[in-house]
């Protein structure tokens, strides 16, 4: 059969469908990109940007599912732990925090491998480092902020919507069967009386008191009484950061990175950080840090947040 015919024929299958070929075959394995600097000794790059979840980042062009932050981050630590020329670690934050168990597990995971590989790591706080963001920062051993950072917003947050006087207003009634008293708490459809009020704020006070020790750890030239005078929930510049001791030093990326190569007592380095094939990494500001979808907390969903979102 001619060759013109097959290729009209597989053409006329492919519009109607018979045959599907697929887009995408899934996000793949993180590849080393060398960004920066040169020598056998490394500095690992991991990016933190966006609204802090354990959900999927949303798909790609293509079609794949993009891992949750908290997933890529685990899976970042893993590959570095086996590379024993990885000798210290950036964090570029870029967010104004997210959800409480998501911040908490990302700190767990970076601090955690900071002490098994016995690394030095400093963050770098771009735009925004704010609550969860902040949060996170802790596990670095320096924080250093861009001169126009804002950051702080120490606390958490609820957000509860409530739709009862309206549903009222337009004539439309909800009825609630529980098994207890508080079995509904916190629904948007019943008013927040005071009791279901003080039941949400000891869970408030709690997360709140982890937020304050992950502090404290990570800032021990301040006191827990001077934390706790500047853990309203209030935002900083950078320099009132600097000032209130809540970072280490004003300075761009490039300084962050001399700073960690000077601590980890190397002359040369490479800067790399790992990335989905096809990512771009032209230099340390190429890839974007804040996520395409920042899958920002729908309103009406219920959940406790370390979270800066005016």
């Amino acid at each position: 059969m001619p060759r013109s015919i097959v290729t009209c024929l597989l053409l006329c299958l492919f519009l109607t469908g018979c045959i599907t070929i697929p887009l995408a075959s899934g996000p793949g394995p993180l590849e080393e990109t060398r960004i920066s600097g040169k020598g056998r000794d490394k500095l690992l790059l991991i990016e933190i940007g966006g609204f802090l979840s354990g959900e999927p980042r949303g798909t790609s062009l293509l079609g794949d599912e993009r891992p949750s932050l908290v997933s890529e981050v685990a899976e970042i630590v893993r590959k570095a732990e086996g590379d024993p020329h990885v000798k210290g670690v950036v964090l570029r934050i870029n967010s104004p925090g997210g959800t409480v168990t998501a911040s908490d597990t990302l700190y767990h995971e970076l601090l955690a491998y900071k002490q098994r590989a016995r690394v030095p790591m400093v963050a770098h706080i771009l735009d925004l480092g704010t609550s969860g963001a902040y949060y996170i920062a802790q596990a670095a051993d320096r924080i250093v902020a861009q001169p126009t950072t804002v950051t702080g917003s120490i606390g958490v947050i609820m957000i509860r919507p409530s739709f009862s006087e309206l549903l009222g207003k337009i004539g439309v009634e909800t009825a609630q069967i529980a098994s207890g008293p508080y079995k509904g708490m916190g629904s948007p459809f019943n008013p927040l009386d005071d009791n279901e009020r003080a039941l949400f704020q000891a869970v408030i006070d709690d997360l709140y008191g982890s937020f304050v020790d992950a502090v404290v750890a990570g800032r021990p030239s301040l006191s827990r009484e001077r934390i706790l005078e500047l853990a309203d929930g209030r935002i900083y510049t950078a320099a009132q950061a600097k000032s209130a001791g809540l970072v280490d030093a004003i300075g761009y990326l490039d300084d962050a990175v001399a700073e960690l190569r000077e601590s980890a007592g190397l002359e040369s380095a490479v800067v790399v950080t790992y990335a989905r094939p096809g990512a771009y990494k032209g230099s340390v500001y190429a890839a974007p840090v804040v996520n395409v979808d920042l899958n920002l907390w729908p309103a009406g969903q219920p959940g406790f947040l370390y979270l800066w979102q005016p």
